[in-house]
């Protein structure tokens, strides 16, 4: 037998639904089965809400996903990203609820927040019309087509934008943004204030007059307490 022959017949040993073990010591066995929890025990512990939810079709999903597709990455906290990645136009395909689609998002975001390393931020800028605004490099806006971050379930259907940042304890948090926050929120970062403004109150049909301009001077002062805006750039 080859070193690819014996190197494929392994990775089929250890990553088929249902393997041969004809052509392979006993003890790929115990090597399979190590392998598999481990790779299970960061999904499920990642995604608990999801699988919960699903119950039997999410285990059939993943280990579909392990003989269809396999890890490509090296570290196992990548391996849930990938996973979803994978089964999100199958679980459309198979008829899953589609806000369990949202909550596996909504899972992988709060995770990826939580743990991402803080970076030296730039040095910020007094914020001012005529400049992008600088927020902190662990905020991340989802948006989802389900109330996916409340109990109910199953969750009402409506659009939801998630701002999501950790607190100075580090600990995670989420706001739900409106329309129009939203849209300026995702625009002011890559062009001067004035116009993520004009932007985005078209977009949203909202009118640009001075109640909205107050309530978005409201919504920048809330979000520099909370140390999500840094200031400009």
């Amino acid at each position: 037998m080859s070193d690819e022959t014996l190197q494929r017949t392994i990775r089929d040993a250890i990553l088929a639904e249902e393997p041969s073990f004809e052509a392979l010591p006993p003890r790929v066995a115990i090597y399979r089965r190590l392998v598999r929890n481990t790779l299970e025990g960061v999904v499920y512990k990642l995604l608990p809400r999801t699988r919960e939810h699903m119950g039997p079709a999410f285990d059939d999903s993943f280990a579909r996903f392990l003989e269809e597709e396999a890890p490509r990455t090296h570290y196992l906290r990548d391996v849930p990203f990938e996973f979803v990645r994978w089964a999100t136009p199958r679980w459309k395909d198979d008829g899953a609820a589609p806000w369990l689609v949202d909550l596996a998002r909504h899972e992988m975001a709060s995770f990826a927040v939580s743990t991402v390393p803080h970076l030296a931020e730039p040095k910020a800028e007094e914020v001012a019309l005529d400049r992008a605004l600088l927020f902190n490099s662990l905020v991340r806006i989802e948006r989802y087509g389900h109330v996916i971050h409340e109990d109910a379930v199953p969750p009402p259907a409506r659009d939801v934008a998630l701002l999501y940042y950790r607190d100075d304890a580090h600990a995670l948090r989420t706001l739900e943004l409106t329309p129009l926050a939203a849209a300026l929120l995702e625009r002011a970062p890559t062009m001067p204030l004035q116009q993520a403004i004009a932007t985005s109150c078209e977009e949203t049909n909202v009118a640009m007059n001075d109640e909205t301009l107050a309530s978005i001077a409201r919504l920048l002062a809330d979000l520099g307490e909370r140390g999500i805006l840094l200031g400009a750039r």
